[in-house]
């Protein structure tokens, strides 16, 4: 869920009594007035409670209302101080005592609902009705929470603007959200540096791989080595960002500070690594180009015919033969160049597919063995957090193509490449429809892997509940082209969802 819904609804529950006081009335040229005239006739009624005292009825509400106009320079007249002061205590005809209502947007729910408050009730300490008595009135906790909200709050805590800002950028995920990305920073460029490493033990063994794979090491890595130091570069600007904006607040911030420290750490530690990872390739690229200069004869001795280029991949692959026993006689001598009646080439290939029979049947064993052995524990965090994103979709917008991971932040796209499993889930998707029947089961009770990730989904994301009952499905466009995705080609279909009937 997008971070400005986090906490919607009780934002609007604090701040519809605000909105709502005096609205609607009908009291001429006093309306522009309204809510000031109110909000001091509150502060009035509060600091009489706070020193007991009781001249808090409906009368003195009217006096108070009938001071504060003549206070303010206004001019009002009986009629209109009369409908202001019921209009405080109550909505609509007084023989009714409706309490208000306002609209508000429930996140969780989606839907719309109706808050009922009053700024006034009935003080039971000094009302006695039964003895002939009026109400006596008290503000209401609404009330309350807007008198403090307008001043006391931050003269009693002692926190300015900039350092509650400052803090919320704490809180509300900034900082976390930036050392995520750091730690994204050094999962890709440890795993660049093994790349790194590998690379120069193969040059060190057998430096004709700069012949073979010069190609593919250099360039594809190329791009990939450049992104990364791109990134880090952006990230750290961002972040740096963010730390100046915290330091313009107080200094003796404990808690800002404390943040402040551990980040900085952490940004220092991601250097360091990228440093290393730097100095590694600039390593590598200077031993490529030692190797080069000194064993010139490795680069330049080529074979002119080769078997394998010329015979196998130019004429066998692209052209084919027509009969078999041009093949035979091809590699026939590669077998027995001189003396063909001592190894037939028949006598070969049925050693060969006895050798072949047997190392299957090994490998199979050693297979089943490996997988008695060895159990692979899925990280269903990783997954659920990957898959979260899909249905953020389906609730905003009823259909999801894979395609639309392509334009999310990379630390979002490697998430889909951490487990295995999330990948797969997608292509279960295509398989018959599922209609969503799963907050009331036992995880162990569900059977469908796709039930068993809406049911994780659920647990970890309240919001998700609203899927229950709905019918996913899949619909496959035939005219679109194939999803290529990190070198990886998915079937472009996308996944919809239909409310339940």
């Amino acid at each position: 869920m997008n971070e400005s819904w986090e906490g919607f609804a009780q934002r609007m529950k604090r701040l519809n009594p605000l909105f709502e006081l005096g609205k609607g009335m009908e009291i001429g040229e006093l309306k522009p007035y309204i809510q000031t005239i109110l909000m001091h006739v509150l502060l009035t009624i509060f600091y009489r409670e706070l020193n007991d005292d009781d001249n808090r009825k409906k009368s003195d509400i009217m006096f108070m209302v009938e001071d504060s106009i003549r206070q303010m320079k206004l001019m009002g007249d009986q009629k209109q101080i009369e409908r202001i002061t019921t209009g405080l205590l109550h909505q609509g005809k007084e023989e009714f005592s409706k309490p208000f209502e306002a609209l508000y947007y429930n996140e969780v729910r989606h839907s719309w609902e109706t808050q009922t408050f009053r700024y006034v009730t009935m003080d039971e300490q000094y009302t006695n009705l039964e003895l002939g008595g009026s109400i006596v009135y008290k503000l209401t906790d609404v009330a309350q929470e807007m008198i403090f909200m307008s001043r006391e709050i931050a003269e009693e805590f002692s926190i300015t603007i900039e350092q509650l800002y400052s803090m919320q950028l704490i809180k509300n995920g900034n900082f976390k959200k930036a050392t995520r990305n750091l730690d994204h920073l050094i999962s890709r460029v440890n795993r660049l540096m093994t790349n790194e490493y590998a690379f120069q033990k193969e040059m060190i063994n057998n430096p004709k791989i700069l012949v073979i794979e010069q190609e593919r090491q250099r360039e594809d890595n190329r791009g990939e080595i450049e992104q990364q130091f791109e990134e880090e570069k952006s990230h750290f600007r961002t972040i740096n960002s963010m730390i100046e904006k915290v330091r313009r607040t107080d200094e003796e911030d404990g808690f800002v500070q404390t943040e402040l420290m551990l980040l900085q750490e952490k940004i220092e530690h991601t250097r360091q690594i990228h440093d290393r990872f730097a100095k590694l390739v600039i390593q590598n690229i200077s031993y490529e180009m030692k190797l080069k200069a000194e064993n010139p004869s490795l680069f330049w001795e080529n074979s002119l015919v080769s078997f394998r280029e010329q015979i196998y991949e130019n004429w066998f692959m692209k052209e084919g033969v027509r009969d078999f026993s041009v093949v035979e006689r091809i590699i026939a001598p590669l077998f027995s160049p001189k003396n063909d009646f001592i190894l037939p080439l028949d006598w070969i290939w049925g050693e060969q597919d006895l050798i072949e029979k047997q190392i299957v049947e090994e490998v199979n064993e050693e297979n089943e063995e490996e997988e008695v052995m060895e159990r692979r524990i899925t990280d269903w965090s990783s997954v659920v957090n990957a898959w979260s994103y899909v249905f953020e979709h389906l609730q905003q917008f009823g259909e999801f193509s894979l395609a639309t991971l392509a334009e999310l932040p990379l630390d979002v796209q490697d998430q889909w490449f951490e487990e295995s499993e999330t990948l797969d889930l997608w292509m279960m998707f295509d398989k018959k429809p599922l209609s969503v029947q799963v907050a009331n089961r036992k995880e162990e009770a569900l059977s469908d892997e796709r039930e068993r990730l809406l049911h994780k989904l659920m647990n970890e994301y309240p919001q998700f509940q609203s899927f229950e009952g709905t019918k996913i499905y899949t619909e496959f466009d035939h005219r679109a082209d194939p999803i290529i995705w990190n070198r990886t080609k998915i079937t472009p279909f996308k996944i919809c969802v239909q409310e339940g009937k």
